[in-house]
């Protein structure tokens, strides 16, 4: 492991980890959750961000991974010329495709949930605390993430950096 590589990739973990939790706050106020007047959160509003971020760590840890090993393969690499770009390019790629499987996982675990339980708004459920959907939906989200996992693995690699590796007679 090279320091550059593990200081990129926890500054990316950082970074990447703010930017969902505003992602989620978004959300939040786009399907009109949780208003800001309410001084106590609901349990039931927990355990849907929670399921959310869980989601997206599972898919984080996987994109991570290879881009530190993108990064390591780009630092030592004699034919790249622009190291940073091509590093940035990676990141960017890989934090990208991370956000849209989790968002994707979530709005597709949404419409199953509504082929089961017919179509319910979250900000009236969470309004009336209701726990056992949550917790349903949040099993069902984190289930989805365990199936696609090695599907993202597998996609992430296809744009992972080749090792040029010379072949002596």
């Amino acid at each position: 492991m090279d320091k550059q590589s593990l200081f990129f990739t926890c500054l990316v973990a950082i970074v990447s980890t703010l930017l969902m939790l505003m992602s989620i706050q978004f959300l939040t106020k786009k399907l009109n959750i949780k208003h800001e007047e309410q001084e106590k959160i609901k349990i039931s509003y927990t355990i849907w961000y929670v399921s959310i971020l869980i989601s997206y760590f599972l898919f984080l840890k996987v994109a991570l991974e290879l881009i530190e090993n993108s990064i390591e393969i780009i630092i030592y690499s004699k034919t790249i010329e622009n190291t940073f770009l091509t590093s940035m390019q990676k990141i960017t790629l890989f934090i990208g495709f991370t956000f849209f499987f989790t968002f994707t996982s979530y709005f597709t675990v949404e419409k199953i949930q509504q082929l089961s339980f017919g179509k319910r708004l979250d900000s009236i459920e969470i309004e009336k605390e209701n726990i056992g959907y949550y917790l349903i939906k949040g099993f069902l989200l984190i289930l989805f993430t365990f199936s696609l996992i090695s599907i993202f693995e597998h996609f992430l690699k296809w744009f992972v950096p080749t090792v040029d590796a010379p072949f002596y007679h």
